[in-house]
């Protein structure tokens, strides 16, 4: 037998990963990462390029950007506004969700949390949502495809940009996955002709 196995009295147990001692590592990794990780998780920038007729032609104007968080820091929200020159008919926001693991590369229902974002946009605009449906591919100038959702809406409150519109509005949403993050436009349109034009706007983002 070999010396090392021996102890005074008796041999020397092997040490086992106890259930206990696994779940303590497990929440130091939990821990750590919460400290550390938003440390490593930059906010990337994504925004209609400046070539776009809708923007040259003065038809929409660029209404600034915000950043956000959430998860403690783990997902960070840039969004770019872009809104009709009438300041009533045509919203569009451009935002980018980065992550130390893109959100694409979880084991999540993406399409899911693509339509959680979208609603929380909508209810901020004071807006319900109806007949969600799933659309075609949108080309995407950078060269992606994106997925289009689609909705109708209705104004449900005062607070939100389509305050005092009336009837129904149309909301149209893509997303798609760049090298640098997840990138979601949500565009709201009170008729077709602003629609169009937001779309046209969302094949112009650049990241």
């Amino acid at each position: 037998m070999d010396e090392s196995d021996l102890r005074v009295g008796g041999w020397k147990k092997p040490r086992r990963i106890t259930l206990l001692r696994l779940l303590g590592l497990l929440l130091v990794l939990a821990l750590a990462l919460l400290l550390i990780g938003p440390q490593f998780v930059t906010p990337f920038v994504a925004q209609v390029s400046g070539d776009s007729a809708e923007l040259n032609l003065h038809f929409w104007n660029d209404a600034g950007s915000s950043e956000s968080q959430e998860y403690n820091g783990l997902l960070k929200l840039h969004t770019q506004q872009y809104e009709s020159i009438d300041g009533q008919t045509g919203l569009l926001r451009v935002i980018t969700l980065s992550a130390l693991i893109s959100p694409a590369n979880l084991p999540l229902d993406l399409e899911q949390l693509i339509i959680n974002r979208i609603e929380t946009e909508a209810e901020l605009q004071r807006l319900e949502l109806s007949n969600g449906r799933r659309d075609s591919t949108l080309s995407i100038a950078q060269g992606y495809q994106a997925e289009l959702l689609k909705w109708d809406a209705t104004v449900t409150g005062t607070g939100g940009f389509f305050t005092g519109s009336d009837g129904s509005l149309q909301v149209h949403a893509a997303y798609w996955e760049a090298e640098q993050g997840l990138i979601i436009c949500v565009a709201f349109g009170t008729d077709v002709i602003r629609i169009d034009e937001a779309e046209r706007m969302i094949q112009a983002v650049e990241a």
